[in-house]
C-alpha cells in the first residue's frame, strides 16, 4: 500500500514550509517535485499518483509565500530565498532516499528555481525533468507596465497585483480549470518585487545552458501562452549535457501535468527516469 505523509519544516531563515511525501511499497527511486508560481503542491496529485503507481517515491513541498507555507503571498525578500528553500528541501529528500537515486521535477517557476539551484554545489542529482520552465514570458508585457513594476517594486515590492492569468491559460481540462478557480490556495496575484527579481533570474538562467551537465528531460506544451517555448528550445540547444531530451506536446498549454492527455506526459516522465536508474 502506498504511504502518504505531510508536515512542516523550517527554511534557512526559520520560515515554516510545507512538505508532502508519497511512497509506494518498494520505491525504485525518489523524485522531488517543485511547483510553479502562485501554485502549490496539492495541484499535482494526478502526476504524483501516476509516479507512485510506477514505483517512485514523490516528495513535494510548498515554498515560501505559496500554498500552506508561511510568508507574504507570492513574494520573497530576495530571489535566492526561493532557491534556499529548494536547497533545504533537497537535503531532506536526499536523507530520505539514502542510497537510492534522486531526480528533480520542476514546473514553470519551479524549473527556473531548479536551474538557478544547479549553480550551487548540488549533490546526488541523478537527472532533471523540466516542465514548461519559466525562462521567459511567452508574450512581452508592455514596456510601460514593466517600468511601473520596477518603480512600485522599489517602494512596495510586496504589493499584490492581479496577474491577469486565466485558468484556461493553464490547461484545456475544464474540471481542472474549475478546481483552480475555486482553490483557496491558488494565487491569481504577483508582486512587483517578484517580477523584477524573477526577470533578472531568467536572464542569468538563459545564459547558463553550457554549465548544465546533468541528464535533462525538458518538455513544453505546444500552445503554452505563459512560458516561451522558443526560449525553452534555445536554452535546451545550449545545454552542455550529452544526455538531453526535448519534447513539445501538440495542443497542450502551460501545464502539461494537468492537461488533457496528461497520461502520455506521465508515461514519458516515468520512462525517462526508469532509463536512468
Amino acid at each position: 500500500m502506498p504511504h502518504h505523509d505531510e508536515g512542516f519544516f523550517n527554511a534557512k531563515d526559520n520560515l515554516r514550509l510545507f512538505w508532502v511525501l508519497d511512497v509506494p511499497e518498494a520505491p525504485r527511486a525518489h523524485v522531488a517535485l517543485v511547483h510553479g508560481y502562485g501554485d502549490h503542491s496539492g495541484r499535482y496529485r494526478p502526476a504524483i499518483e501516476a509516479l507512485v503507481a510506477d514505483g517512485f517515491a514523490v516528495h513535494s513541498f510548498d515554498y515560501r509565500g505559496h500554498g500552506r507555507a508561511d510568508g507574504r503571498r507570492g513574494h520573497a525578500e530576495r530571489w535566492q530565498d526561493f532557491v534556499d528553500d529548494l536547497e533545504v528541501f533537497w537535503a531532506r529528500v536526499r536523507r530520505s532516499a539514502g542510497a537510492q537515486k534522486t531526480f528533480l521535477l520542476g514546473h514553470s517557476h519551479g524549473g527556473l528555481m531548479a536551474l538557478q539551484w544547479l549553480s550551487r554545489d548540488v549533490q546526488g542529482l541523478s537527472g532533471l525533468v523540466l516542465s514548461a520552465p519559466y525562462l521567459q514570458l511567452a508574450l512581452s508585457p508592455p514596456a510601460l507596465k514593466v517600468a511601473a513594476a520596477r518603480v512600485v517594486g522599489t517602494v512596495l515590492p510586496w504589493l499584490p497585483i492581479k496577474s491577469g492569468l486565466k485558468a484556461a491559460d493553464l490547461t484545456r481540462d475544464e474540471a481542472i480549470q474549475a478546481a483552480t478557480l475555486s482553490d483557496p490556495l491558488y494565487l491569481d496575484i504577483a508582486t512587483p518585487g517578484w517580477f523584477t527579481q524573477s526577470s533578472r533570474a531568467q536572464v542569468q538562467t538563459l545564459a547558463s545552458g553550457p554549465s548544465v551537465k546533468v541528464p535533462l528531460f525538458l518538455f513544453c506544451g505546444e500552445k503554452d501562452g505563459v512560458a516561451s517555448t522558443v526560449a525553452s528550445r534555445a536554452f535546451f540547444e545550449s545545454v552542455a549535457s550529452a544526455d538531453k531530451t526535448y519534447k513539445e506536446y501538440p495542443g497542450m498549454r502551460h501545464e502539461p501535468l494537468n492537461e488533457v492527455g496528461r497520461d502520455e506526459v506521465f508515461r514519458d516522465i516515468s520512462g525517462w527516469i526508469s532509463r536512468h536508474l
